[in-house]
């Protein structure tokens, strides 16, 4: 094989990681074994990293996989359907990253085995049947990432104090809302594909208002849910642990700015349907396409940074704000930098621009 080729060949596997989205799972896991506070056995911590990671790696190749057709049609220009990733490397990749989930939760005892079962079904279960049933599908994608919060909680093999217990239930339900909101925001980029193929997400199918609201329902929900795991830990925790909660909930206003900040243009946006989507959505029930589906992935890339903001934070809710910045920073360096070099691209085959992101 050709140098050439060889790194055509790597750039393909690059675009199919989605690197811009590759921290958050295992800051997820590693958050959910942070709240068992410690003594924490090193190994145990990196397990609860690398196995959300490897699933959501898996995911990511199988996902391209059984939406292969459905690229061919609306975005050719991506790795399976323009020929640079063969169907059978990304299956095979994908059941090897699964194979190493599987691997790891074995190793930390049966929980987790359950937890990364129910994990792997929910990932392909989503990308291979649930993607096109609407809000369902959405809340399905977002329950991993109460999952991954689970898992790392479970992979730390630490008994949990009441209110640890009740922070990480709250967590959980607000990792899932989030991330359910997050993949419906992500729903609105890919209206003019998925209403040609006759996927019935729920802007198609309910139109895009009623999608950005609910969206903005559900992060409200998730923000308030996020809020009462830090109220609980502040009131109940001990002495020792009090500065750790407190840092956290100073953390969540800027949460908060950030998420704003991406769904406030989507409730804004106007009631033009743009031509190029009319002329894709040939369904009647698609009321309207607000804005363009650049407007959408603005709006999701700001969420891909919000969401590795809210993961350290809850890392600091039993690390403290020290810890918390020590991830913070490096983490959304290397999330902003890809999503920068590498998102317009692989969504709608375009050079990333100024005025794009």
């Amino acid at each position: 094989m050709s140098q050439a080729a060889a790194t055509a060949r790597m750039r393909a596997h690059l675009e199919t990681w989605r690197p811009y989205t590759l921290w958050y799972p295992g800051l997820v896991g590693l958050a959910g074994g942070a709240l068992a506070a410690g003594p924490h056995h090193p190994w145990r911590l990196a397990a609860a990293w690398a196995a959300p990671t490897a699933g959501w790696l898996g995911a990511h190749y199988l996902g391209d996989y059984f939406d292969r057709e459905l690229d061919g049609q609306a975005k050719p220009h991506r790795p399976i359907p323009s020929g640079r990733l063969s169907e059978r490397t990304a299956v095979a990749c994908g059941l090897g990253c699964f194979l190493a989930l599987a691997l790891l939760a074995v190793a930390t005892g049966w929980a987790t085995t359950g937890v990364a079962l129910a994990g792997a079904f929910g990932a392909v279960g989503y990308s291979r049947w649930l993607k096109a049933r609407g809000g369902f599908g959405n809340a399905v994608r977002g329950s991993l990432g109460a999952v991954a919060l689970l898992y790392g909680a479970l992979a730390a093999g630490v008994a949990l104090a009441s209110w640890q217990l009740a922070a990480l239930l709250l967590l959980a339900v607000a990792f899932w809302l989030h991330d359910t909101m997050s993949n419906l925001v992500g729903t609105l980029r890919d209206i003019p594909g998925d209403g040609a193929a006759g996927y019935r997400t729920m802007p198609v199918s309910r139109g895009t208002r009623f999608a950005v609201r609910t969206a903005a329902l559900l992060y409200a929900a998730a923000l308030t849910a996020a809020l009462a795991a830090g109220a609980a830990a502040l009131a109940w925790a001990p002495a020792r642990f009090a500065g750790a909660p407190a840092g956290y909930l100073a953390s969540l206003p800027i949460v908060a700015v950030a998420g704003g900040a991406a769904l406030i243009p989507l409730l804004r946006a106007g009631q033009t349907v743009p031509a190029q989507t009319a002329l894709c959505l040939p369904t009647p029930s698609v009321r309207s396409a607000d804005f363009s589906p650049l407007t959408a992935l603005r709006a999701h890339s700001v969420l891909v940074v919000e969401r590795v903001l809210l993961a350290c934070a809850v890392c600091g809710l039993s690390l403290g704000m020290v810890r918390e910045l020590a991830l913070v920073i490096p983490v959304t360096v290397l999330t902003c930098w890809p999503l920068a070099v590498m998102r317009v691209r692989h969504e709608f085959g375009l050079r990333p621009a100024k005025d794009v992101l």
